[in-house]
């Protein structure tokens, strides 16, 4: 499902997808590319030092190495998990702070509602 948003000085619209993202989960791990594309820069940016120093240590023939691999690609695997569950909420989020509104009443209400941590 998505939201639409509308930018209130161009008028602009846009469709938010919501929910989980499969191509935030099998893409991070390719230099964060969906993140970068969702506007999330400092999550793109930390997925590229990751997949860089992943690839490095992959390079390093030592058993401390080779410990630190499988960690990393634990951890690298729960990145996935995270960004596939939260990137687009993440996203909508980021347009919301960026002046962005609901085209749709319905949705603000939702959003607005007890549980929302959207301030301002």
């Amino acid at each position: 499902m998505s939201i639409m948003l509308r930018h209130p000085g161009t008028g602009q619209t846009k469709a938010m997808p919501e929910g989980w993202s499969w191509s935030c989960f099998f893409g991070s791990m390719c230099l964060g590319a969906p993140l970068f594309a969702r506007g999330l820069f400092e999550w793109g940016a930390v997925m590229v030092v990751f997949n860089t120093t992943y690839l490095i240590v992959q390079f390093i023939p030592t058993d401390a190495a080779g410990t630190l691999e499988n960690w990393m690609y634990v951890i690298g695997f729960g990145l996935c998990a995270f960004f596939g569950l939260k990137a687009n909420a993440m996203a909508l989020e980021r347009h919301l702070n960026h002046g962005w509104e609901f085209a749709d009443r319905r949705y603000e209400l939702l959003h607005s509602g007890p549980m929302s941590h959207r301030h301002g």
